[in-house]
């Protein structure tokens, strides 16, 4: 099977590093350039919709001036400093993250989900100088309010802002300041987007302007837009996935894009008829959720004609049931990583994926591919091996970490860590993870950070962690521990524990006591034996 026939002309590029790199030749400089692009060209269309409002991109535009304006002129926010949003997917989110952006700052979006210390340790590590959360965070906030010195303003969005926080709603006043002309460039950082590691503590990957633009222009390609169309915004825009491929795409095209803030089933099928949605990326748990809710056949979902999962793999059962209950729907899955800024492969067509069971397609077009062996070696089509991508949406490094980039980052290729193969025809299948790590319904989860949270539970002696199959979310998070001599507990007692710890979808829905652990002769544990 050829590759994919390519819309948008690519071409090679010298980046200032001296490494070659494919880029689209027709591309806006920035993120910015992008919003003015679209304002230019579609100022008066409908553009970004929540449930309480609507905005055209020309207003949606004046909304981001007013607030850059007041960033830089009353906040002494400059290029380069560092902006965290902890806030769900709404108009705030989106308003503050082009903001920043605008400004060249880099914005540094935040799991909703966080306890406070992982929220403490990631706003510390960026450096954020401003923070931006909802009302229903503050609490969280002022836990672990002395511990985040770097912030010097913290905005909490609503009415009536609690005692000693400044009022996210001053921010979009319109102000008289002379218009702000920052230089941005496409080789500058945008966003700072954590990723979990195999240390235990995240990993701030810095993605670029270019990198956030090309993915924009990955979707434009992959979903070839239409006047009609509509995208529906259901993951959240913390992750990679959600700002650069859903957020920012239908920026570039000028695709008007609904967010909903929390997904339920229901409400999305809802959501598809009344807003006559036609097109969704997503993880494959929430497309399996809406096929399987009990609901699914009281709405008109016959505007919707594409339909992209990633994040984790699709299942052959997914594929076969959206091919019976959604026919016109084409089902395209992908395959992409955070620092990559989002998608690296995708197949075509449902057809495809369904020919091809397991594959996740071909590169995008301005991104290149190999294998190669434990030395670096390019393997042969069908050998086995870790991927390596390059191109233009490949992050620049890991933020205050330069062993990581340089064991990451070799001669211009990202090291995946995934296991995978490339067949003659083109077609790339991700066989394993090299990294220890638990994809739950698109959310990364690494075993050892969970190991390091048990082992500070005082009855706890030796743990491990593993992924186990589940037929809604993929995997899910198995703990099995080895307690002290003379101890005991419960399953709902240490799942008690970890809750005051971890995200509640770090959280393990299955815990084994066992007297020991399988270990290989090297004393490392079997992990295999434990699935």
């Amino acid at each position: 099977m050829k590759k994919p026939t390519i819309r948008h002309e690519v071409v090679e590029h010298v980046t200032p590093e001296g490494y070659t790199e494919l880029v689209y030749a027709d591309r806006p400089k920035s993120v910015p350039d992008m919003l003015n692009n679209t304002v230019s060209k579609y100022g008066n269309r409908e553009g970004l919709i929540s449930s309480s409002e609507r905005l055209t991109y020309k207003q949606f535009a004046s909304a981001v001036n007013n607030m850059s304006s007041a960033l830089y002129h009353e906040y002494g926010i400059r290029k380069g400093d560092r902006v965290a949003l902890m806030l769900s997917n709404g108009l705030e989110f989106a308003i503050t993250f082009f903001s920043v952006v605008k400004l060249g700052g880099i914005a540094v979006p935040i799991n909703t989900a966080f306890k406070g210390g992982e929220l403490a340790y990631q706003v510390n590590d960026s450096g954020a100088v401003v923070l931006v959360v909802e009302p229903e965070f503050h609490d969280l906030i002022a836990e672990v309010r002395s511990e985040i010195e770097c912030v010097k303003h913290l905005f909490v969005t609503g009415d009536q802002p609690p005692k000693g926080t400044l009022a996210f709603s001053q921010l979009l006043k319109e102000r008289s300041y002379m218009p702000l002309d920052i230089k941005v460039d496409e080789t500058d950082g945008a966003v700072l987007m954590y990723t979990s590691g195999t240390t235990g503590r995240p990993k701030g990957a810095l993605l670029l302007h270019k990198g956030m633009v090309a993915a924009a222009i990955d979707v434009d390609e992959w979903f070839d837009w239409r006047v009609a169309d509509k995208m529906l915004l259901t993951v959240p825009l913390f992750h990679v996935t959600a700002l650069a491929m859903i957020l920012c795409s239908s920026i570039y095209a000028g695709v008007p894009l609904v967010l909903m803030k929390k997904f339920k089933a229901a409400d999305a099928l809802r959501v598809i008829e009344e807003e006559r949605i036609t097109a969704m990326i997503v993880v494959p748990t929430i497309i399996w959720l809406m096929l399987n809710a009990p609901e699914f056949d009281q709405y008109d979902l016959s505007s919707l004609r594409m339909v992209a999962p990633g994040g984790a793999a699709s299942t052959e059962a997914l594929l076969k049931l959206c091919a019976e209950k959604l026919p016109s729907v084409e089902l395209v899955p992908g395959y992409g990583l955070t620092e990559a800024t989002g998608v690296t492969h995708s197949t075509t067509t449902l057809r495809e994926a369904l020919s091809k069971i397991g594959s996740v397609g071909h590169p995008v077009p301005v991104i290149e591919a190999k294998i190669v062996d434990a030395l670096g070696k390019e393997l042969a089509p069908g050998e086995s091996g870790e991927l390596l991508v390059k191109g233009c949406q490949v992050f620049r490094e890991y933020w205050n970490n330069p062993e990581a980039t340089r064991n990451t980052l070799v001669g211009g290729w990202l090291h995946t860590g995934d296991v995978a193969k490339i067949t003659e025809d083109g077609h790339t299948y991700i066989l394993d993870r090299m990294k220890d790590m638990i994809i739950r319904g698109g959310e990364n989860i690494y075993c050892i950070e969970i190991e390091n949270v048990s082992l500070r539970n005082p009855k706890v002696l030796e743990a491990a962690v593993v992924g186990v199959p589940d037929s809604v979310f993929g995997e899910q998070v198995k703990s099995v521990l080895v307690l002290k001599p003379g101890e005991q507990a419960t399953v709902e007692e240490i799942q008690e524990f970890y809750s005051k710890y971890l995200a509640r979808y770090k959280v393990p829905k299955y815990v084994e006591f066992r007297e020991s652990l399988p270990r290989n002769p090297a004393g490392k544990v079997i992990k295999e034996k434990l699935k």
